[in-house]
């Protein structure tokens, strides 16, 4: 018998003792299903018998407040008021409480009292400030924080905290106005300004209003660098190249430097695609001479970026391909053919090959870059893939994916690797041998490098969707062979053999693919106006198929470069970022949308 009572008092401990955690549990359940009712009883009991513990209190209020009882939040506000009286928190949800019953007069008579009793006490000054912004009362956490700088006599110790609560309430001209108090007090905060303007919601206005309020401060003689960087800073999150490299140049002439912000600029520059402003970056750098520590460097960029510049657009001249080969010429002869000019070496062979379609030069320079000591291996490679392409160009197809597979042998795991491998692919494809172009394909669709991958994707799926049932492979063995026409620049050949197929195979499911074939090949000659017809087509009957946003994208390219219709060219970018929101190419085309548009364009 005494067992027997010993367990069931056990038992009894347990299940008493368990009870809160059901309790809490079926509260928290009530309160996640919005059954207030059911809840606000159990958070009461459990509140009651914990002492009054806060852990029940934010609960319980949340339901007196959504059951619209405010006389018993009132009653419970006041409570814990009574056991925390020197926490902050409690004071603002009273005053909370009375603005909903509503009584403003009485709220207000807690937050300024809270305000007014405000100590010189950093950790009780940010309490108080916390409580207010829990509430998104805005103004009164700035009321706090400035009434607190006074009373530790630091009117800007909490320029940062006063900053973030103005751009809480949207207000981005103070609110930059504090960030630019608190880096001229912490200069050491600027990277913490920066990444919090990246990350708000306002960021645009907080850019643009820095902007304005940064202008006037560094006209100033002798504003302080951080102010100079942050505005450059802004300019480069605005895309606004021009106006960084001015202040970078003023602070490099200030400073006496060697133009290495300058230099940073011109790469940055480069990289977004605004190669006017990296080319007079560079030069700028270069025109320091040769004695500075950066001439060389400046000036082998300097090239590329101009090699560059011709390679991503539409409408240079041959007299710009002559003066850069000649440049280049220059600056390798004044500094000798070596491994320290192996680079521009390497860049003026691919300028001399696939521009200026002089390949026995082209060949010559690999070779001569291969063979030179001191050279990198990855270089070396580089070229040799240059030099695939060059002996395909001359028909030598056995010499090309020789060359192609020295690469991939010595850089299998590297991007470099995979790109010869996809080279080897795409011949293939040129000999019209699909199933061995596929297998190679295949391979590479899960390639490390984005590009490769979706290169081997697109060129797979095109051989599928144009073979798809049809047994006779001869329309895309002539595409094949017209794309390889191309690359070895015999244009007037490729033409005659798309036209030869449209004759041939009409309505055939390639249509589209040698209209846009075509109107490539026409803008390359420079014959834009050939070229125009060709992508209307492809617009108007064949917009659904895979070159639909090709061709918007490559019509809006004419009309913003050559025709210089800005409206159309807005209308046909505006086209693909609305039909093709799923196309690589609205990116870039919603980006040459903002800028014909004058915006600009700052990171979001």
């Amino acid at each position: 018998m005494r067992l027997t009572s010993f367990v069931c008092l056990l038992l009894l401990t347990i299940a008493t003792n368990a009870q809160p955690g059901r309790d809490e549990a079926l509260a928290n359940s009530y309160l996640a299903q919005a059954e207030y009712e059911k809840a606000v009883e159990l958070f009461y009991a459990l509140w009651e018998k914990n002492n009054y513990d806060p852990k029940y209190y934010a609960p319980l209020l949340q339901c007196y407040v959504e059951l619209k009882k405010y006389d018993l939040a009132e009653k419970a506000v006041r409570k814990m008021l009574r056991k925390y009286e020197n926490e902050p928190r409690y004071t603002v949800e009273l005053g909370y409480i009375y603005s909903l019953m509503p009584d403003p007069v009485k709220a207000k008579e807690q937050y300024d009292k809270l305000i007014k009793e405000l100590k010189p006490n950093e950790q009780l000054i940010r309490a108080t400030a916390n409580a207010f912004d829990a509430y998104r009362l805005y103004d009164y956490s700035i009321a706090a924080y400035e009434k607190g700088a006074k009373l530790i006599r630091n009117e800007n110790y909490f320029s940062f905290e006063v900053a973030q609560e103005y751009a809480a309430k949207g207000d981005a001209a103070n609110a930059s106005r504090y960030y630019l108090i608190n880096i001229e007090t912490n200069p050491q905060q600027t990277q913490l300004v920066k990444n919090t303007i990246q990350s708000s919601r306002l960021s645009a206005q907080l850019l643009s209003e820095m902007e304005t309020q940064l202008y006037t401060k560094v006209q100033k003689p002798g504003a302080p660098e951080e102010f100079i960087d942050l505005l450059t800073w802004i300019y480069i999150q605005n895309k606004d190249f021009e106006s960084a490299l001015l202040q970078m140049k003023a602070l490099d002439k200030r400073k006496n430097e060697n133009g290495f912000r300058v230099l940073n600029i011109a790469r940055m520059a480069q990289a977004e695609g605004d190669y006017d402003n990296a080319i007079a970056g560079y030069e700028y750098v270069v025109n320091k001479g040769t004695g500075n520590s950066l001439y060389f460097t400046a000036r082998t960029e300097l090239l590329n970026c101009r090699k560059e510049k011709i390679a991503k657009n539409i409408n240079y001249t041959q007299e710009d391909l002559l003066a850069l080969k000649n440049d280049y010429l220059t600056f390798i002869n004044e500094n000798g053919r070596n491994f320290r000019t192996a680079q521009s070496m390497k860049e003026l062979a691919d300028l001399m090959g696939f521009y200026l379609h002089d390949i026995p030069g082209a060949i010559r320079l690999c070779e001569e870059i291969i063979a030179m000591p001191g050279v990198t291996q990855q270089l070396k490679n580089q070229t040799k893939l240059s030099l695939g392409d060059f002996y395909l160009i001359e028909g030598d197809v056995w010499e090309s994916t020789l060359t192609y597979s020295q690469v991939d042998k010595d850089e299998k795991d590297s991007p470099l690797g995979e790109e010869a491998r996809f080279r080897n692919a795409k011949l293939s494809y040129y000999k019209g041998d699909f199933d061995w172009a596929q297998t190679q394909l295949e391979a590479l669709k899960n390639s490390t490098t984005e590009l490769i991958s979706n290169d081997a994707i697109n060129l797979s799926v095109f051989i599928i969707d144009n073979l798809g049932l049809d047994t006779i492979e001869t329309p895309m063995q002539m595409y094949a062979q017209a794309e390889l026409l191309l690359f070895q620049n015999k244009t007037n050949d490729a033409l005659a053999m798309l036209d030869a197929i449209e004759t041939t195979y009409p309505g055939h499911s390639l249509t589209d693919d040698i209209l846009y074939t075509k109107a490539k090949t026409f803008v390359a000659r420079r014959e834009f106006e050939k070229a125009v017809p060709l992508l209307e087509n492809i617009i108007k009957n064949y917009k659904e198929d895979l070159k639909g946003d090709d061709a918007h994208f490559l019509l809006a390219e004419i009309n913003e470069r050559y025709l210089q219709n800005k409206e159309k060219a807005k209308e046909l970018y505006q086209t693909i970022i609305t039909d093709y929101d799923s196309s690589l190419l609205v990116i870039e085309a919603r980006k040459r949308y903002r800028l014909l548009r004058g915006d600009k364009l700052s990171e979001q």
